[in-house]
């Protein structure tokens, strides 16, 4: 997934507000999860959008039509990134979809329980783990059903460590 890091900390690198979710947020936050892309919630400003399209030029982003036909991303109009909510776009380290209204909530909702995570020396914000999961639950689609039960095996068990055994006292 080093790839798919490289993407996180160049966003990170050009100040752009964003948010990881899907399968790479759960493998951010340590679930042993394979994902062939990058999910990011974005906010939605000119200014960010300027930003996040001076990253996505450095990458060289192109929009995925499909597998065998990309269209070159134009870097020159923030407008642009008004026109969907829903962005494929394949880059020179991957795959990342930018998603402005997921599932569950977007950019302004997952910020405040979003947690910072150590990419590369970058600190990368990631969705919490309960709000990954609640998107999975709302999409409902066959690949996200398949992965909801490690994410929520792998939460319960942060839950359990973080809590500890508990006390015993005897009076």
């Amino acid at each position: 997934m080093e790839t798919l890091d490289r993407i996180a900390t160049t966003l990170v690198a050009h100040q752009v507000n964003f948010v990881v979710i899907g399968l790479f947020g759960a493998h951010l936050h340590g679930v042993e999860v394979r994902t062939q892309d990058a999910d990011m919630a974005y906010q939605r400003t000119e200014e960010n959008h300027r930003r996040l399209l001076a990253a996505l030029g450095e990458m060289d982003a192109h929009i995925r039509q499909s597998e065998d036909f990309l269209i070159l991303l134009p870097t020159d109009d923030p407008g642009l990134l008004e026109e969907r909510n829903f962005w494929r776009l394949r880059t020179i380290y991957g795959d990342v979809d930018l998603i402005y209204t997921p599932r569950g909530g977007g950019y302004e909702y997952l910020l405040p329980k979003s947690e910072v995570v150590n990419v590369r020396g970058y600190p990368v914000l990631v969705a919490s783990l309960d709000d990954i999961i609640r998107s999975k639950e709302l999409s409902d689609r066959p690949k996200d059903r398949q992965s909801l039960p490690e994410l929520r095996r792998f939460r319960d068990q942060q839950k359990r460590d973080w809590e500890g055994p508990g006390l015993s006292f005897d009076l």
